[in-house]
């Protein structure tokens, strides 16, 4: 189980030399490690010296780059979901999810005065990304939640098991806590160090999930799948769709 972390305790960056700043990192709240260190942790990708990493709330030696953080404790949350709605007997499961485009181009931080300019994208594309429908099952009580801070999820989990809940429905936002347009990643550039971004990425900024937990209430989810489809690109090779 996890609260929102404290970001101030959780920055990790390698270093090849002591790095000069070491006030500057220690003002920032980032623990400084030798580059031999980087065994002990997991990454998705090769260490590399300067970027700034967080670690994980649920796994404190996974590291996740500064830049990709906030969408993977989304991620995270909506797989969360997921578990507990699949746990609860779900008959029928459908998600959504909102995507923007970032970009990262040459310059200056526009709000910090230091680091690179990102830009995002005003219109969001939304897309199918989980339908699944079944017999539906036994409802098994999933708790504890890995993350306490989903709102809804736990009442959701009390109103199936105690009173035959039949939908529910959970909005995850993408935290904007530790966001590479934001005050700490424009202090962090200006300290010397790197988010881990680059080039020009789609990033997920919301996922809507609902839950038919009653055959009768399957087909109250066609509308969001239909609306979702109707939305999406050309190519939905990101859907699952099972029967």
């Amino acid at each position: 189980m996890v609260d929102s972390p404290n970001a101030a305790n959780q920055l990790v960056s390698f270093f090849h030399e002591q790095p000069k700043k070491l006030a500057q990192a220690n003002a920032l709240g980032i623990e400084l490690l030798p580059m031999q260190q980087k065994a002990e942790f997991s990454l998705a990708g090769p260490a590399v010296a300067g970027v700034i990493y967080v670690r994980h709330p649920l796994n404190f030696h996974e590291l996740v780059t500064f830049a990709d953080y906030d969408e993977r404790l989304a991620q995270d949350r909506y797989e969360e979901a997921l578990r507990v709605f699949t746990s609860l007997g779900a008959a029928r499961i459908v998600a959504t999810s909102s995507r923007q485009t970032a970009k990262r181009r040459s310059g200056r931080f526009r709000l910090a005065g230091n680091g690179v300019v990102v830009s995002a994208s005003k219109d969001a594309s939304v897309s199918l990304a989980f339908d699944q429908e079944g017999d539906g099952g036994k409802p098994v009580d999933p708790r504890p939640l890995r993350f306490r801070d989903i709102a809804g999820l736990g009442q959701i989990c009390e109103s199936v098991l105690r009173n035959g809940c039949k939908k529910g429905r959970i909005q995850i936002t993408k935290s904007s806590a530790l966001g590479i347009d934001g005050d700490l990643a424009g202090r962090l550039q200006g300290a010397g160090f790197e988010l881990g971004l680059s080039g020009t990425r789609s990033t997920v900024t919301e996922f809507v999930i609902e839950a038919a937990f009653t055959k009768d209430a399957v087909k109250d989810l066609d509308q969001l799948a239909a609306q979702a489809e109707s939305e999406s690109r050309p190519s939905r090779r990101n859907a699952r769709r099972a029967k």
